[in-house]
C-alpha cells in the first residue's frame, strides 16, 4: 500500500506537468494573437492524417481560416510542434525570395551517419545545402538535359508499344502504373544507365521501394513527424529517415555502378556520371583543380537516390493525371493534337527536342495539371533568425516551421474561379500576367526552387505527345468518378487508379 501511495505521489505531479506542458505547447499561436486551429495531445491537428484524412485537408482547414480573417497566416500543430501555414501570396514570397536568407532551412530530419541517403539536396540544411547545390546546379543546365534526350526517346517507344498493346486488346488501361513504369525506366537510365525494363515487365525492384518511400503506412508518417519534432533525440537513438529496405538496397547499386565505371572507364550522358565528376574533380566542368571540394561516394549516393525517386514518382503523377485530364476534355485532347501533329510536321513527323519547345498550347495543359494536382502540396520551410512579421505584428521564433499549402492556393476560388474545373486557357500569357507572381508554385520559387524542374517537364511533355500523335484517350468505365485523392499516398494519388481506355488514329488522321 505504501509502495502505491509512493507512484502515486511520484506520477500525479509528473501527469500534472505533462498536461501543463501540453497545455502551454498548444496555446503557442493564441499568445502571439494569431490564428490557430484548436489542436488535441498527442497528435495536434494531425489525427486521422493517412488513413482518414490527407494532409492536405489540415492544410485547407488552417488556409480558409486564416483567408476568412484576412490574416497572412494560420497556427497549426504536427503533434507538438506549432507550424505557421501562410494564407498571403505576398507573404509567400517574402519567405520564398525576398527574405530567403531568414528561410533558407527546410527543417528536415538528416542523420548521414545512420542512413547516408537522408543526406541529399532536398533535406540537407545551411551551408551543406548551399554547397551541394552550387555543385550540382550545372548538371541541370538545358546542354545537359539535351544530352539525356535520346534516351527519353527510346524509352518512349516502349511506352508507346505498352499502352498501344492494350489499345489493341481493347483493354482498360492502368496509365498511373505505365507512367510510372516509363518515367523509372527514363530515370534510372539518365540516372544510373541501368536497364530496369520496368515497361517490359509492367514493375521492377525499383519500384517496390519506390512504394516503400512515396507511400508509407500512417504510423511511418506519425514517425517523420516526430523525428523532425525530436531531431537531437532520433538521431541520438540512432533512426533512419528512410526505411532500412531502402538503404539496403540503393547504396550497394551505386556503389558497384561507380566502381564498375572506374573501374573500366565507362562514361555516359547521364546523372551519375556528371556526380562522379563531383567526386573525382570536384566540379563538372573542363577544369580540375586539387582545391575544390569533391563529394564523398555517400553524397553521390544520397543525390543519385533523390534524383531518382522524385523525378520518377512526381513526373509519373503529373503525366498521368494530364492524360486522364484530356480523355475527360475531349476537345482539349483535340486542340493539343492539333498543335502536336502541326508542329512535329515542322521536324519530320518526330519528336524532336526543338519541336516540344514550340507546343506552348501543351505547356498550358501541363501547368493546369499542375494547378490541379500539384505533386509537391506544400512548401517547407523553417525561420532561420527571429522574424518580425510586420502585418501581424509578432515575431516568428528561430526555428519555428512555416509551411505553403500550395494545394490550397491552386484550388482558391478566389484566385482560380471554378477551381475544379480544368481549364488550361488559366495559363494563356494574358491570364498568368493577371495574377499574383505567387499564385503557382508547383517547383516552388526562389534559390530553393525545384532544381530538377527542366528534366521532368520535358518527360511529362514527352510522354503526352508520345501518347496523343499516336493514340486517343477516353475514360474507362472502370475510373472511379468523381476523381478522389487517396488518404494514404504521400504523393497525390487517385483512389482505385487512372484507367483510360485507347484507340489508335487512322492513317487518315495522321496524314
Amino acid at each position: 500500500m505504501a509502495y502505491l501511495s509512493v507512484l502515486l505521489c511520484l506520477l500525479l505531479p509528473a501527469v500534472g506537468l505533462l498536461y501543463y506542458y501540453v497545455k502551454q505547447v498548444y496555446r503557442y499561436w493564441s499568445e502571439r494573437n494569431v490564428p490557430q486551429l484548436d489542436a488535441a495531445f498527442p497528435f495536434g491537428n494531425m489525427k486521422g492524417v493517412g488513413t482518414k484524412i490527407h494532409v492536405n485537408d489540415v492544410m485547407d482547414v488552417a488556409y480558409k481560416k486564416g483567408k476568412s480573417l484576412g490574416t497572412a497566416a494560420c497556427g497549426m500543430y504536427f503533434m507538438l510542434n506549432p507550424t505557421l501555414i501562410v494564407t498571403d501570396l505576398d507573404f509567400a514570397k517574402r519567405i520564398l525570395v525576398k527574405d530567403f536568407n531568414s528561410f533558407h532551412d527546410r527543417g528536415l530530419y538528416v542523420n548521414e551517419r545512420d542512413d547516408p541517403l537522408s543526406g541529399h539536396l532536398f533535406a540537407l540544411d545551411g551551408e551543406r545545402w548551399r554547397y551541394l547545390r552550387n555543385k550540382l546546379s550545372p548538371t541541370f543546365t538545358s546542354g545537359k538535359i539535351k544530352q539525356m534526350f535520346t534516351t527519353i526517346c527510346e524509352i518512349g517507344d516502349e511506352f508507346l508499344a505498352s499502352v498501344g498493346n492494350y489499345a489493341d486488346q481493347k483493354k482498360p488501361i492502368d496509365i498511373k502504373l505505365l507512367s510510372q513504369c516509363f518515367t523509372c525506366d527514363v530515370v534510372g537510365s539518365c540516372a544510373f544507365g541501368l536497364k530496369c525494363n520496368s515497361l517490359k515487365n509492367e514493375g521492377s525492384k525499383l519500384l517496390e521501394i519506390g512504394d516503400k518511400v512515396f507511400k508509407p503506412p500512417a504510423w511511418r508518417n506519425m514517425l517523420v513527424f516526430l523525428q523532425i519534432t525530436f531531431k537531437k533525440l532520433a538521431r541520438a537513438l540512432h533512426m533512419a529517415a528512410m526505411p532500412s529496405e531502402v538503404g539496403a538496397f540503393f547504396m550497394p547499386l551505386v556503389r558497384d555502378t561507380v566502381e564498375t565505371r572506374e573501374k573500366n572507364l565507362i562514361e555516359r550522358p547521364d546523372f551519375l556520371n556528371l556526380l562522379i565528376q563531383l567526386k573525382n574533380k570536384g566540379t563538372v566542368e573542363d577544369e580540375a583543380s586539387d582545391s575544390l571540394e569533391k563529394l564523398t561516394l555517400e553524397e553521390v549516393a544520397a543525390q543519385a537516390f533523390v534524383f531518382f525517386f522524385a523525378g520518377f514518382e512526381t513526373s509519373s503523377t503529373t503525366l498521368s493525371f494530364a492524360l486522364f485530364e484530356l480523355a475527360n476534355n475531349q476537345e482539349i485532347q483535340e486542340r493539343v493534337r492539333d498543335e502536336v501533329l502541326e508542329k512535329l510536321k515542322l521536324h519530320d513527323n518526330k519528336i524532336t527536342y526543338e519541336a516540344l519547345k514550340d507546343m506552348t498550347y501543351l505547356d498550358q495543359v501541363i501547368n493546369e495539371t499542375l494547378r490541379m494536382y500539384p505533386p509537391v502540396a506544400q512548401l517547407l520551410r523553417v525561420a532561420t533568425q527571429p522574424y518580425h512579421v510586420e502585418t501581424m505584428n509578432f515575431t516568428l521564433d528561430k526555428g519555428r516551421m512555416v509551411m505553403i499549402p500550395t494545394y490550397s492556393i491552386h484550388h482558391d476560388p478566389t484566385i482560380y474561379p471554378n477551381p475544379e474545373r480544368f481549364d488550361p486557357d488559366r495559363f494563356s500569357p494574358e491570364a498568368v500576367h493577371a495574377r499574383h507572381t505567387h499564385a503557382f508554385l508547383p517547383f516552388g520559387d526562389g534559390p530553393r526552387n525545384c532544381i530538377g524542374m527542366r528534366f521532368g517537364l520535358l518527360e511529362v511533355k514527352f510522354g503526352i505527345v508520345q501518347m496523343l500523335s499516336k493514340l486517343r484517350f477516353s475514360v474507362s468505365p472502370r475510373m472511379q468518378l468523381p476523381i478522389r485523392i487517396s488518404k494514404t499516398s504521400a504523393v497525390l494519388e487517385a483512389e482505385g487508379g487512372i484507367w483510360l481506355n485507347a484507340t489508335r488514329l487512322s492513317e487518315a488522321t495522321r496524314d
